[in-house]
């Protein structure tokens, strides 16, 4: 199969739109939408109920994606959702560094090992280990998780908070359902929809088992490191480097991508035969000559 030079670029294509599609952070939004909810200050109840919001988008927009499809084409659709789905990343990031900038100071120092997350109210609830003690008064320190009874007692309710109080919540819920927007009509079913129409009958059962294999790998990967990168880069970081790598993405298929619309499965190989490099940018002529010989 990987002799076969169509093929080989086919499936490069295939594997690469299914990387692309997991490394952008969806399943982080899916997975983890109550706990970045939390993150941004939402209590647990509210944030329950804003991920559920965020998936009935994710549903909504799909049939947008279905009605869209044929009337726009594969790569425009594409192209379209990877741009909305950066604009999402980039307000989430921005979310947080507003969040982190008009968090609550602490009133006083931390205890043993939350020290030096005693900056902000933020920065405390972004260690593993501490969570926020508001006294009666109303000042706030940073303790750990596994603190005493007496110290818990002194915490308001007796409990140590892991949410810090904000303004700027709905900024990251808007983050969170505009890069929904982005992702569901494109980058969500598209991926399947192009490695369905891009391989020849005589090898399509193995290179689709090798994409699918692709996106379950980078769904695993992506869904294990979510809460480590947002340890190292700080949740703000984490949601940039998703952004950078959805750019990285929409640069590649921008050029490697051919449209594939009206095109039958009989001769999608030929789009992929060209002995020119960027197949996404110079095929545009082929596929008409292939979509007239088909309708002659």
């Amino acid at each position: 199969m990987l002799r076969n030079i169509a093929v080989r670029r086919a499936l490069l294509l295939g594997v690469m739109l299914q990387l692309f599609q997991q490394f952008s952070g969806i399943n982080t939004v899916i997975y983890y939408s109550a706990t970045i909810l939390v993150m941004s200050g939402a209590s647990s109840n509210k944030a329950i109920w804003l991920s559920a919001a965020v998936c009935t988008a994710n549903v909504v927009f799909t049939f947008i994606g279905i009605v869209s499809v044929e009337r726009l084409g594969r790569k425009i659709l594409l192209m379209g959702s990877m741009i909305v789905m950066m604009i999402g990343l980039t307000l989430l990031g921005i979310s947080f560094i507003v969040i982190d900038r008009s968090s609550q100071g602490m009133s006083t120092t931390g205890v043993g090992e939350c020290i030096a997350a005693s900056d902000s109210c933020y920065s405390c609830i972004g260690s593993d280990m501490c969570g926020v003690c508001s006294n009666l008064v109303g000042e706030l320190m940073c303790v750990s998780n596994n603190a005493t009874e007496l110290v818990k007692s002194t915490c308001e309710g007796g409990k140590i908070a892991d949410v810090c109080k904000t303004e700027y919540s709905w900024l990251a819920v808007v983050g969170l359902v505009v890069y929904i927007m982005g992702f569901a009509p494109g980058m969500g079913p598209l991926p399947w929809t192009i490695n369905s129409e891009i391989f020849p009958n005589w090898s399509r059962d193995t290179a689709m088992s090798i994409t699918t294999t692709t996106n379950w790998v980078c769904n695993s990967i992506i869904s294990q490191t979510f809460l480590q990168l947002t340890n190292a880069a700080t949740t703000s970081g984490a949601f940039f480097i998703y952004c950078g790598i959805t750019l990285i993405g929409m640069i590649y298929f921008f050029i490697c991508l051919p449209e594939t619309r009206g095109v039958s499965l009989e001769h999608t190989e030929e789009l992929f035969s060209s002995s020119l490099t960027f197949i996404g940018l110079k095929t545009g002529l082929k596929r008409k000559e292939i979509v007239d010989n088909e309708v002659d």
